[in-house]
């Protein structure tokens, strides 16, 4: 695709097929940028220095622009049962599924499959332009929000109220005039102008014929909405009532875009604008959603909340499972862990890549919440294919299940797959 330099997680940047050697050098410097946000929240790197000081990807898939406007996009590593991974388009398609139930994302991402399998050729940035002009649009045709504003003129005639101190001084030698105030009820307010202080931001970075003719047809709608002259304080007075509840979803993009507020989006010294997904937490809500849509279980996501330990009459070591499967009356019946990482390369060995912490934790949760199965839940790959159990000395069970992100249907099945081995085991 051209303009766009498109990699996949975990693989090398090199120079050439459209990236330079100063956007690479840009990409160097915000790396280095990030690595101390990142890992003050906890998290891992976006973007990491090899041994040898080469860049590679982690695990966060989205898209990043250079100071020079180059557009970099990471996919995701799909491995749909063939021999090698999926295409660029294939990729983005599942992505774009799975992204349709991720926690930062849910209000903004209206994504059917119809627009989904329309938008998988264009790289990223061009998807997510899409989806905040679209309901923009939506927006316009709804009516922008209006509010009263107090304005002082000088008119050839009577409006409102005369304001008395500035028509004497003004009109003292000219009874002509009258200055007046009045109130005009103007789209003037804080949160049209964060949405066309957006607008202005992505017009000199779009590249999609269609959404410069979105970006254009906008304009006209927006043209007696000043730009924010000081965002963060229109963002911290801008308000959403009962009236502007169509403004949801649009505010929400607004906020990833104009502020880069969410987990893994930055602007800067070194890139104009990124929004990355962490693969981890992006799995972990489409496994969660597709249980939910497939159980009579309840499906409890990051909880049920519980402690290892007290201390001092407070409670330690808080525990938070990522998916609890729970009868009535709110009993544990099955532990889940979702895992993003390929397993089952190791020959014989069906377990390969497994981590053993991964395994203590599962553990610990069994014992806590009193569970007699847990399981792991890894992306479905042609070396792993059939769920594997393993008993552990006590008579506790871990079964790691692979899990279809291919469609929906393949994830449907998945789950299907998943309570039938948890029910027998």
């Amino acid at each position: 695709m051209s303009g766009v330099y498109t990699i996949r997680e975990y693989e090398e940047f090199r120079i050439g097929k459209g990236l330079e050697k100063r956007d690479l050098e840009d990409l160097k410097a915000f790396a280095r940028d990030v690595a101390r946000p990142m890992q003050e929240l906890g998290y891992r790197p976006v973007l990491r220095f090899g041994r040898s000081g080469r860049l590679h990807a982690t695990n966060y898939v989205g898209m990043i622009t250079t100071r020079r406007r180059r557009i970099v996009e990471i996919l995701p590593k799909i491995d749909l049962g063939g021999a090698a991974y999926a295409g660029h388009e294939q990729s983005r398609e599942v992505f774009l599924t799975m992204l349709r139930a991720y926690r930062g994302l849910k209000k903004a991402a209206n994504l059917p499959p119809s627009a989904i399998r329309t938008l998988r050729r264009y790289p990223m940035l061009e998807v997510f332009v899409r989806l905040f002009l679209e309901n923009v649009s939506l927006l316009v045709r709804g009516g922008l929000a209006r509010q009263y504003v107090v304005t002082l003129e000088n008119l050839p005639y009577l409006r409102g109220r005369i304001a008395f101190q500035h028509h004497l001084r003004k009109n003292q030698t000219d009874r002509s005039r009258f200055f007046v105030e009045h109130d005009d009820l103007s789209p003037n307010r804080p949160a049209n102008r964060l949405i066309r202080t957006t607008l202005d931001r992505l017009r000199p970075i779009v590249r999609n014929e269609r959404n410069q003719r979105l970006l254009a047809d906008l304009e006209p709608a927006f043209s007696a909405v000043p730009p924010a002259r000081v965002p963060r304080a229109d963002w911290r007075s801008h308000s959403i009532d009962r009236s502007m509840q169509h403004y949801d979803r649009v505010m929400q993009w607004v906020d990833l875009f104009l502020f880069n507020r969410g987990l893994a989006t930055w602007s800067g010294r070194h890139v104009n604008q990124s929004l990355l997904f962490p693969m981890e937490e992006v799995y972990e809500d489409f496994v969660t959603h597709s249980f939910r849509r497939q159980t009579d279980f309840q499906v409890v996501a990051q909880g049920p909340r519980k402690h290892m330990a007290s201390k001092g009459g407070s409670r330690v070591f808080a525990t938070k499972p990522d998916i609890s499967l729970c009868k009535p009356l709110g009993t544990v019946r099955f532990i889940l862990d979702a895992k993003w990482k390929r397993i089952g390369k190791g020959g014989s060995n069906p377990i390969h890549g497994i981590a053993n912490s991964d395994v203590y934790q599962l553990y610990v949760y069994a014992k806590r919440y009193k569970c007699r199965t847990v399981a792991l839940v890894y992306p479905r790959n042609g070396d792993f294919t059939s769920p594997v159990a393993v008993r552990f000395f006590d008579g506790l069970k871990l079964v790691c299940l692979p899990f279809d992100v291919s469609s929906v249907e393949g994830s449907q099945s998945s789950v299907r797959g998943a309570l039938r081995t948890l029910a027998t085991t």
